[in-house]
């Protein structure tokens, strides 16, 4: 599945309800629904999240923090 410039931006701009700022954070594709969410200035600092689509907009399902 192929994401547009345009939805990898509302994923990205989704992430501040979160507590999330999102230009603070990289989004990496890493499956057809998975992510890898990285903090740009400490790369240790490492997200999971899960997409899914509502209302034929994406939006994130859960987020996890990676140990």
């Amino acid at each position: 599945m192929k994401l547009s410039s345009l939805n990898l931006l509302l994923l990205q701009n989704q992430l501040k309800n979160f507590g999330l700022n999102p230009a603070e954070w990289s989004l990496f594709k890493i499956q057809n629904f998975g992510f890898r969410i990285q903090h740009r200035d400490d790369h240790d600092l490492v997200l999971y999240g899960q997409m899914e689509y509502r209302d034929q907009r994406p939006r994130w399902k859960s987020l996890e923090i990676s140990l």
